[in-house]
Parts: structure tokens; sequence; C-alpha cells
């Protein structure tokens, strides 16, 4: 081997331990790159697949349902006039002090349901504790005061009889029957001046045991609470005698005497009667109609809007139905019957949950499904039933591929009509 060979095969051994290097150095990065560009892959399906998780969490698929759809109780033809007006009670008032006083505790609040005589609220009653002893203490004094008058009169009564005997035999100058006499009268009057301040003390006393009574404040009718004007510590007047004194502690309705009180025009006030059937309709229920009939026209007119008021009273009160909640009026032609939602109505035995406790359904409001409470009255067919509660207008489901639950929201296959049985 010459010395070109040999400096050949050096280059030659030289350089082929960098070029294997490189080569595994090559294979492991593009290892690394698959391991890094999978996982990214991986991560991004856990993501997506988050998303839609959470998305169908929060928005469920809305199932397609089967619904009936509940027709109306009267025909448009038997509506003669209607007229707009607020729900009103006849019984309401604004329960304050009959004294001055400082308000102790305050037992109630808005919305609460209170019982005749029931205790509202109390007052500071110190002041009128320590009265009641001393007016009692006073009528003992008072009545001792006439014991002891009584007393007198009877031993100066006795002195007299014996004055006069003495008298009469002419042992006792005439002077000293007088003066026996006057006694006598002195202690009748006397006695009757304590008989009469012992009566007064009395009278005291009833006065001071009353308003000890007064601090205590009980409703005197059952109703509710609709407002709460006073809170403990406040001063409470029947008038209002300064910036800081109240003068009611809250508001109490009787929810049994609400009615609507609507103004009709005087041109068309001829179509209506005292007695005559009516409708109601609250704008805060719009599909439900509320069977009514006319109390009375009161007999004045507004000579400022040209209209006369007339009363109407509900066939049957629903707590749904509050004070000042507006409404409207149908008068409806005389033997035209009023049913409104106590209608009965044959719906299908499948639509109805929880038979034998709580019987309900569910109908499609705003999209969504509304449990509702319903009363079954028969069974006039085989797979049927006669229920109450369905308002006119509601869109009942009678089929659901999944169990629903009240506010899921809801899509709607196709409807079409039931029909309803006799009013119960």
């Amino acid at each position: 081997m010459d010395k070109e060979e040999a400096l050949a095969s050096l280059r030659y051994k030289s350089s082929e331990p960098p070029s294997a290097a490189g080569s595994t150095r090559g294979s492991g990065g593009r290892w690394r790159k698959r391991v890094l560009i999978a996982g990214l892959l991986v991560f991004l399906a856990l993501i997506v697949f988050g998303l839609q998780w959470a998305i169908r969490a929060h928005h469920p698929l809305r199932p397609h349902v089967q619904i009936l759809r509940v027709p109306a109780h009267r025909t448009p033809g038997a509506v003669l006039l209607s007229a707009a007006g607020y729900v009103v009670a006849r019984r309401e008032t604004t329960i304050s002090s009959r004294n001055i006083g400082m308000i102790r505790a305050v037992y109630v609040q808005e919305g609460m349901p209170v019982k005749r005589h029931q205790v509202l609220a109390r007052l500071e009653s110190h002041t009128a504790k320590v009265q009641v002893v001393l007016d009692r203490r006073q009528l003992t004094a008072d009545r001792a005061q006439a014991a002891s008058a009584e007393a007198q009169l009877e031993l100066d009564h006795k002195n007299l009889i014996r004055i006069r005997d003495i008298f009469e035999q002419g042992l006792e100058s005439h002077s000293a029957l007088d003066n026996a006499e006057a006694a006598v009268a002195i202690d009748r009057d006397t006695l009757r001046q304590d008989r009469a301040n012992a009566a007064a003390a009395q009278a005291n006393l009833r006065i001071a045991r009353l308003v000890l009574r007064h601090t205590v404040i009980r409703a005197p009718f059952s109703g509710v609470v609709t407002a709460k004007y006073a809170h403990r510590g406040e001063m409470i007047s029947p008038a209002a005698v300064g910036g800081f004194t109240q003068t009611g502690i809250c508001r109490v309705v009787d929810m049994k005497s609400l009615e609507m009180d609507v103004d009709v025009n005087e041109s068309f006030i001829n179509r209506v009667r005292a007695g005559q059937p009516a409708e109601v309709g609250l704008s805060a229920y719009p599909n439900w109609k509320i069977p009514a009939h006319v109390i009375s026209i009161v007999p004045t007119a507004n000579k400022d809007k040209g209209t006369v008021k007339v009363r109407v009273a509900f066939n049957r009160l629903n707590p749904k139905i509050l004070p000042e909640m507006s409404g409207e009026v149908y008068f409806l032609a005389p033997g035209t019957r009023t049913t409104g939602g106590n209608a009965s109505t044959v719906i299908p035995l499948g639509a109805v949950t929880s038979l034998l406790v709580h019987p309900s359904v569910f109908l499609v409001v705003n999209g969504h499904a509304s449990r509702t409470r319903i009363r079954i009255l028969g069974h006039p067919a085989p797979g049927e039933l006669a229920v109450t509660g369905l308002y006119p207008g509601a869109r009942l489901v009678i089929r659901s591929p999944n169990p629903l639950h009240n506010g899921q929201r809801i899509r709607v296959r196709h409807a079409r009509r039931i029909h309803h049985g006799h009013s119960p």
C-alpha cells in the first residue's frame, strides 16, 4: 500500500462515525415529532369531546312530543260587551294603634296570612302597667275612705238617736240635737263623695287597663298582610304628629272579598244587568277565563270619563287572583253557561303522570314542558280520563319519546283538538 492509499483509508474511517451518528439523530428526531403530533391530536380530540358534552349538558336535545289542544268553552257570539278593570278588595284596612307609643315588636311580614284577633305587634307597655298599678291602689284607698265614712255615719246616726231620746225627756239642749243632726248630714255627704271618688278611681282603672290592652295590636279580621309600614323602635300614633312617627303597622286585605271594578262606557251600560253572567280574563293569565257574575251597577256616572262603575264578583276565588291585577271583563248574554277552567276535559290515560298521588300532566308553555296539577273525575271510556284544571287553548302533551321534567325544552310534532265533558 502506497502513501496515497493509506491516506484515503484514513479519511474514510474518520468520516464514517459522524455519518452514522447523524443518521441516528435524524431518526430519533422524527420519532419525537410523530409522538408530539399524536399527543396534540389526542388533546384536541379530548377538547372537542368535552365541549360537545358540556353543550349537551346545558342544552339537551329537545324531544319531539305529540300534543292535543284544549278548545275554548264558549263561542264569541255569547259576549255582549267587554270592559277593562282591576281586582279590588272590598275589605281591607291599614292597622294602626289607638295610642301614641314606641313599637316593641312586629310579628308579621308581607304575604303572611293572619287570623282574626291574631297579635300583629306590641307597643312599649311599662308606663301603662305602672298606671294600672297606681289606679288600682287609688281605688283601694278611695274604697277604704268610703268605708270609713260609712262607719262614721253609722256612729253619728246612733248618737243622734240617743240625743233625740234625751232631748224628748227634757234632759238635753236643743243645740246638742242640732249638732248631732248636722254631723249625720255631713257624714252622709262625705260618704257620698267618697263613694263617687271610688267610682271615679274604678273608671280610671278601667281606662288604664284598656290603654294597656291597646299596646297589643291585633288583626280585626282574617286576611293577608300586603304591606308592612313600621318596625321595632319606631314611634306610632293614630295621626301623624312628626316626621318620624308612623301612622300604621301594616295593611291587611281580606282575600275573600276580592272582586273586579270595571268602568263601562255609559253608551253601553244598558247591556249590563245585575246577576248577568260574565268571564274575567286577567292580564297575568291570558289563557285563563274565570267565571264571574255582575254584583251591581253603581248608580252614578263619571262625567269626566263618561263611564259607569260596575262591580263583578268571581264565582270561585283562586289564590292566583291578587289585588290590583288588571284584566278584562266579558259580559255574556243571559243564560250563557260559564265554566272557565272548571269544565271537565276528556284526555288520554297516557297523558297523566302520578295517577295515585298528585295527578298531573305536562303542558307546552313557550316551548317548555310545564307540569300542571289536575283533578280526575272519572273514566268515561277505556283509556280515557275526565279531568278538570285545563284552561282553554292549553297544549297537552300526550306522547313523548323520553320522560319529561318540568321546564324541559321540547318540540311539538303535531296538534289536534280534544273535547270537553260536562262541568262537574
